[in-house]
């Protein structure tokens, strides 16, 4: 009976890490190269998923203007996990206070993420306390997500990760 109920776990737990990172479906670029996406959102060159697949947004830096008061300036950096170098990434993402209130929404675009590499990109606040009104943020959507080729990606949000 033991023998059957380990056969039983070793196959659930099998077929579960397999399925963490499928091929779901193929796409090509326009220079030909394939592409694949896996069912836990990630786009790859490689068919068995070699990357991260992700995208990692961090906020890197927060700069109060010196020549006006109410100007905040974050620095944003993306990640690019995926095999494949990317045209273009804007975030819509939603800007909060100590408190966990909406002060307001910007749109950051990330131009040319490489694969393996960091973009960098600002977002200029403007909010009567400066850079001491704004606490935290949330990603509330990525508004676009295009290949190097223009073809556009239709989940990143889901293979998007925000780091602390």
């Amino acid at each position: 009976m033991w023998r059957i109920l380990i056969l039983f776990l070793f196959l659930v737990v099998a077929l579960v890490a397999a399925r963490v990172a499928t091929a779901q479906k193929t796409a090509f670029t326009a220079d030909g190269a394939r592409v694949y996406l896996f069912s836990n959102g990630t786009w790859s060159t490689d068919p068995d998923g070699g990357s991260s697949g992700l995208l990692e947004l961090a906020l890197l830096d927060q700069r109060q203007a010196e020549t006006r008061a109410n100007r905040c300036t974050l620095i944003f950096g993306l990640g690019n996990g995926f095999e494949v170098d990317l045209k273009k990434v804007e975030l819509e993402l939603q800007f909060l206070d100590g408190g966990g209130d909406y002060r307001m929404s910007r749109r950051v675009t990330f131009k040319n993420p490489r694969s393996g590499k960091v973009r960098f990109a600002e977002a200029a606040l403007d909010i009567v306390e400066g850079c001491a009104g704004f606490k935290t943020f949330e990603v509330v959507d990525v508004a676009s997500c295009l290949l190097g080729d223009g073809t556009k990606i239709d989940d990143c949000f889901g293979a998007l990760s925000t780091l602390n």
